[in-house]
Formats: C-alpha cells, sequence, structure tokens
C-alpha cells in the first residue's frame, strides 16, 4: 500500500507533462549514472525525485556500469546476466533477457529505450483507478511500480558491486559446494549430498550407449552436486496439488553481531541481535521441478499465519504464447 501510496504522489507530483519529465528524468539520471557518476549528484540534479525514483534509475546504471567488470561467481557481471536472464522474459514479449546481455550496445539500447516502451504499454494497459492520468501512470510504471523483479536485480546488483569493492571472501561461499563443505565443516544442517565420485543415468529402453548420461560430484573437481531427491513433510504436503516440487520458506534475517568487536562476545543468538525481517512460503505448483515455479505467501513472522499469495509466472513465459492479464511490470493475483 505504501508503494501504491509514493507512486500515486510522484504521478501529482510530476502532473501535467508527467510522462515528458518522468522520461527525461530517467534518461538525465541514467547518463549521469552509467558515465560513473555518483548517487549524491544523481540527487542534486533531481531533487523532485523520490529516494525510490533515484534509487531505481541508479540500481539501472550500476548494470551498465559493472558489465564488464569482475564477478565473484561468473567472471564477469555480463556472464552472470546473462546466465540468470535466460529463462527470464519481459511478460507478453516472450524474449529472454539474456538475448540484451550479449553486448553492451544491446543492454544500453535495453535500458534507453525498451524499458520505456515498456512502462508505456503497462501504464496503456493498467486498470484506471481514481482517474489517473496516462502520463501519471507512465511514470509509475517508469519509476515507482517495483515489482518482485526490480527487487531481485537491485540485490544482484549490490551484492555485484560489493564483492568489486571489498573482494569480500565470503561471496566464495556462492559456490554451492563450496557452501556444503563449510556446513559440514562447522557442523551447519544442510541438504544432504553424496560422495561418490560420479553417477550414470540411463534411460531403461535405448541402447547402443544412447539415452546415457554421467555426472562427475563437484566434491571430485566435477560440475555437478549429487543430492538424493528431497519430498515435502507431511504437513506441508497436504497444502499442495499432487505431484509438487520440493516447497520451501524462505527467511530474510538480519544479525547485529557484526557490531561487536569480535564474534566471540556475541555469545548468543539474541545478544547477537539476529531478528527475522520477513518470510515466503514457496508453494510449487503441480508438475515443476522446483519451486521456483510457484505461487509466493507472505508469511507473518510473529503468528505463523499464511497470507496473501502472488504469482511471478508471467515473468518466465518464453515464446509465442498469449500476453499475460495485467501489466508488464505487475505481480500476479
Amino acid at each position: 500500500r505504501m508503494q501504491h501510496q509514493r507512486a500515486e504522489e510522484s504521478a501529482i507530483n510530476l502532473d501535467p507533462l508527467s510522462a515528458r519529465s518522468a522520461l527525461f528524468a530517467y534518461w538525465r539520471g541514467l547518463a549521469i549514472c552509467a558515465a560513473g557518476g555518483k548517487y549524491s549528484r544523481l540527487c542534486s540534479a533531481l531533487p523532485h525525485l523520490t529516494p525510490q525514483e533515484r534509487l531505481c534509475i541508479y540500481s539501472l546504471a550500476l548494470h551498465l556500469r559493472l558489465f564488464g567488470d569482475g564477478h565473484y561467481r561468473s567472471g564477469t557481471f555480463q556472464n552472470d546476466l546473462a546466465k540468470n536472464l535466460r529463462n527470464v522474459a519481459l511478460p507478453a514479449t516472450g524474449v529472454p533477457l539474456s538475448v540484451f546481455c550479449s553486448c553492451r550496445p544491446l543492454a544500453l539500447l535495453f535500458a534507453w529505450l525498451l524499458l520505456p516502451l515498456a512502462a508505456l504499454v503497462a501504464a496503456v494497459r493498467r486498470p484506471s483507478s481514481g482517474g489517473g492520468s496516462l502520463g501519471g501512470a507512465f511514470a509509475s510504471s517508469l519509476l515507482s511500480d517495483w515489482s518482485w523483479f526490480h527487487y531481485w536485480r537491485l540485490n544482484c546488483v549490490l551484492a555485484s558491486y560489493h564483492a568489486l569493492a571489498t573482494s569480500d571472501p565470503g561471496y566464495g561461499l556462492e559456490d554451492k559446494q563450496l557452501f556444503l563443505a563449510a556446513c559440514e565443516r562447522q557442523g551447519v544442517a544442510a541438504s544432504p549430498s553424496l560422495s561418490d565420485r560420479a553417477i550414470v543415468v540411463k534411460h531403461r529402453n535405448e541402447e547402443g550407449g544412447l539415452g546415457l548420461h554421467t555426472f562427475r560430484n563437484a566434491a571430485h573437481g566435477g560440475d555437478w552436486i549429487l543430492q538424493p531427491a528431497l519430498s515435502n513433510a507431511p504437513s506441508i504436503a497436504k497444502l499442495l496439488p499432487p505431484v509438487a516440487p520440493l516447497s520451501t520458506l524462505r527467511l530474510v534475517t538480519a544479525s547485529r553481531a557484526s557490531l561487536h568487536q569480535r564474534p566471540a562476545e556475541a555469545s548468543s543468538l539474541d545478544e547477537g541481535g539476529v531478528e527475522v525481517l520477513s518470510a515466503c512460503f514457496r508453494a510449487g505448483r503441480a508438475g515443476a521441478s522446483t519451486d521456483h515455479s510457484c505461487v509466493m505467501f507472505d508469511v507473518d513472522v510473529a503468528t505463523g499465519d499464511i497470507r496473501r499469495g502472488t504469482t511471478s509466472a508471467h515473468w518466465y513465459q518464453l515464446g509465442l504464447a498469449p500476453p499475460p492479464p495485467r501489466p508488464p511490470f505487475s505481480e500476479g493475483g
């Protein structure tokens, strides 16, 4: 509700020429930040924008600035973008976003022209409410209406920027094999994995070496983590459709333990200031292989009550498909 309130206030502030003002502000901010300008310069250049609107511009510009820089798990930031966006598309387009990560000029074209065009489509398709203008709706779609995708990309680019600036060795644990090995050393419970050097998977009815796949264990120099399949607990399974994937509860936590001079001074979780900020139950869809295809339910961290759900499935529709019955930047119902 607060997000939509800020969006409405921004739209009102930018009227009657809200569309033109928003677009010029977007372009100016993008040019300032992509060229290396600091956030403080963006604030002084565009003081009429809200912090969220400036953050939208700055985080997008960071994608362009870091494009060819090193990355803690993928060699370069460009490679990481291409890997993680190959199954994501702007809703109703069907074009994988990884296409625009193949080179910097295409990434710039996407940010400079295609995103504003998508915001215009979102504004046109948005249900009219409160008598708002098309220009105000465009301004909100371009700068204020953040979907899960915006928050995900903000998280990714900030992590990449921080890793590049600090060279913190902790980012090495993004490697799943190194993470599992660290958990084992520290006695931290984690999903079980196999110690076999490799496994062979065969099709039951093919011959002549066909239908055979060999997976070498990452623990022995390979690329694959070999794990037994886990199933949902009965208390979780009863909430899900048949043949649902393993469904997880995702927690966002914060800790003040690092504020102590030495970790040993934080002798307990309470003293360390560990706090659960939010919780999300990802209820996997029938037939899906993972709970990335899911309905995401907000969970009250105080009571454990499962509240309203939403989905991002329309962001994963590749190729020709009917357009979703919602604007491109919206959440599912």
